[in-house]
This record gives structure tokens, sequence and C-alpha cells, in this order.
């Protein structure tokens, strides 16, 4: 009897173990796939991700609901700041703990993830579609005769060249400036680099199309070659603050009248003890402030698009900065400035994704507030889709995705 009862308890100990087993077995976590998306990491099943061929990742999305590129290309669909942000995450991140080195140590990472598929330049055509997607998106259409007369001051035109250049701040305009004024004749000694942002002063003033229009009319305009060039919204945000209002000491300061007016207004502090004690705003008190002004704070900080003479005229070339290598030599040998040299520009060997405010965009946007980063993108969002531009987060960042 005792034999038996011996049996019956191993047996009853027996099932026991496999009835905690069971339990474990169900209870235990699913495995799980990190991807980060504007606000940080952010665990995702791998059944819940659905990702498209640039590695923008979508979470959740039904089979019958439109992807963001979908409703990018429908000019009648408003996308919704939900979408963008949706469109904004991808599968190859950069983590906030991986990122705490300065940029520079951060390049063999990047090279992990190169793909060289985007370094290749758009063609003429893909960037003028794209950008008639852009205007149709805000409801707009170009005009169906150009009308250059009606362009802002950052708008230029040399006679003798018959050349027209929008220079929009932040994207290499006054390196431009200089190789058309050279070729235009008006300059003729060498420039200190250092002192190059003199090419905006009396010498480059009088081509400015609104000072010209008692001489020429847009027929004349008409006539002439047209060009601009854009840059992906968040590095020109990140050289905005390092040339503008940071205290790095390679550049920076020319503004510093705004970045007193940011740490005053973001810290609550007196102007006075921001000059005395040579305070500088953060890179986040000036996305908070870009966001607390909309962006219409100065002509260095706010949308591309407002600045660029679209709708009212069609460029004959639009001239991505990340490829200013390539493309650059062709708008130069249009202008007869074969010879000149677009200081600061991606030479043909160069990797933009390895540019310095490109590796800060990744570290520095990583480390704010998700909410903070999709109000950023709805002011800036016309200028993401003028060349469907990257995110910070994308291997590719920050080319256009143009395959």
């Amino acid at each position: 009897m005792a034999e038996k009862d011996v049996s019956l308890s191993k047996k009853t100990i027996f099932l026991l173990v496999l009835l905690c087993l069971f339990v474990v077995y169900i209870l235990r976590p699913s495995k799980r796939t990190s991807i980060i998306d504007v606000e940080g990491i952010v665990p995702i099943s791998e059944s819940e991700l659905i990702t498209d061929d640039h590695g923008f990742t979508n979470d959740l999305i039904p089979d019958n609901e439109p992807t963001f590129e979908q409703k990018l290309s429908e000019p009648s669909t408003q996308i919704s700041s939900t979408d963008a942000v949706a469109k904004l995450s991808t599968t190859a991140p950069i983590s906030r703990s991986e990122n705490t080195d300065s940029p520079e140590q951060s390049e063999s990472d990047s090279n992990s993830n190169k793909n060289d598929l985007y370094l290749n330049p758009p063609t003429q055509e893909w960037i003028d579609t794209q950008f008639e997607k852009a205007l149709s998106d805000l409801g707009l259409h170009y005009n169906a005769v150009n009308k250059w007369s009606v362009c802002g001051m950052k708008t230029y035109y040399f006679p003798k060249i018959n050349t027209i250049f929008t220079g929009t701040p932040k994207t290499g305009c006054s390196n431009w400036i200089e190789a058309l004024l050279r070729a235009e004749g008006d300059l003729k000694k060498d420039l200190d680099p250092t002192k190059i942002k003199k090419v905006h002063g009396a010498i480059s003033n009088r081509h400015r199309i609104p000072k010209m229009l008692y001489q020429y009319d847009d027929a004349t305009f008409r006539r002439a070659f047209s060009f601009a060039v854009v840059r992906n919204p968040w590095t020109r945000m990140v050289s905005g603050y390092r040339d503008k209002l940071s205290d790095e000491e390679t550049q920076g300061g020319a503004k510093r009248s705004i970045g007193v007016k940011i740490v005053s207004e973001m810290r609550g502090v007196d102007i006075d003890s921001v000059k005395t004690n040579h305070l500088y705003p953060t890179f986040a008190e000036y996305a908070e402030w870009l966001v607390k002004h909309r962006g219409n704070v100065n002509v260095h900080f706010s949308p591309q698009n407002e600045t660029l003479c679209i709708p009212h005229a069609k460029y004959d070339m639009i001239i991505p900065l990340e490829y200013s290598g390539p493309l650059g030599p062709e708008v130069l040998k249009r202008i007869h400035a074969d010879n000149a040299s677009v200081l600061g520009s991606y030479d043909k060997t160069s990797d933009p994704r390895l540019a310095k405010s490109a590796l800060y965009a990744k570290q520095w946007l990583s480390e704010l507030n998700s909410d903070l980063v999709e109000e950023l993108y709805r002011i800036y969002r016309t200028d993401f889709t003028l060349l469907n531009y990257s995110n910070f987060t994308h291997p590719d960042f920050p080319l256009p995705l143009h395959i």
C-alpha cells in the first residue's frame, strides 16, 4: 500500500511540474522587436510591423488602409500629423543609449547602415514631379506662365549671364551667390572664405528681383535660366542653430541677438543677465521656440517653401544640397562659371549621411519629446514633401528617398 502511495505521489509531482511548465509557457513574454519612433525606443511585436520599401514602419495598418505614400500621391488627400509620424518611424534606429557619443564617434555605426542606393542624385523629372505633389498637397498649382516679378528679396537676377537664382538661407546660398557674382563679372578679387557673408551686401543687393523691376519685366525673366537649392529640413534646422545661435567655436554667433531673445523668453531671464552671463540657447530651447512661433521668426529658420518662388514660377533646375557635388558643375557650366568652386558643398566622394549636421541631427532630435518633434514636422511638413526627404531615424538620412 505504501509503495502505491509513493507511486501516486510521484505521478502527482510529475503532473504538477508539467502544469507549471505549461503556465510558464503561456505567460512567457512574446518575442518583440525594438524600433525607434520620434520619441525613442518602442517595443512592438513582429506581427504588428508593416514595413515598406523605404524602411518606414506603419504600425497596425489595416489591409484596406492606404499607406502614407499612397495618400501623398493623392492631391486631394490631407495627411494628418499622425500619419506623418507613422511615416517618419523606421526599423533602422539610432538608440538614445547608442547616441551619447559625439557625432564624429558615431561614423563607424553609420557605416554599418550604409546603403548606396540613394547616393546617386534624383533626376530633374522626378524632382519636378515631387514639387508638383507638394504643391497639390497645399491645393496649389504652378502658374501657366512664370511670373518672376512677384518673387521676394531672396530671388536674384543676373542679366549678363541671364540667370535667376533663389537663395534660401542655410542651403549654401552664400557660396552660390559668390559663384554667380564672379560669372556676372561683379566679383573679381579673391574672397576670404571667412568673409563669404559679404556677398549678401551691396554687391548682390542690386540683383534682387524686386530692385530690378524698373529695368526688366516678366518677359525678360522668362527667357532666363533659373535654379534653386533645397535641403533636408532637419539638417537645415540643425545648421541654423549651429551657425546662428550656438556657442560652437568653429561657427555661430551671427544672430546673437536672436539667441539672447530665445534664452530670455524660454528661461524667463532678463536680457541683460543673458548677455552678462554669456548664456546660449540649448537645441531643445531652440526647437521649443520654433514651435512657439510656428517657424515665423527669421528667414534662416522659416520653411524653405516660403522663400522659394513657387507656385508663381517653375525653376529649370532644383538642386538638393545633398547632391551639390554631382549636380553643381552642371549649373556652373550653364552660367559659364566652370572654374568656380561652390564652397561647402558635398563633393562626389563625400557621403552626406556622415556630414556633421546630419550626425548632430540624429543625436539631438532623438533626445526631444515626441510631441515636440511632431509639432516641428507640422511646421516644415511641406519642405519634407518637396523632395520626399528622409527622417532623422532613416538609415539614408538626410537624403531624398527617390528610388
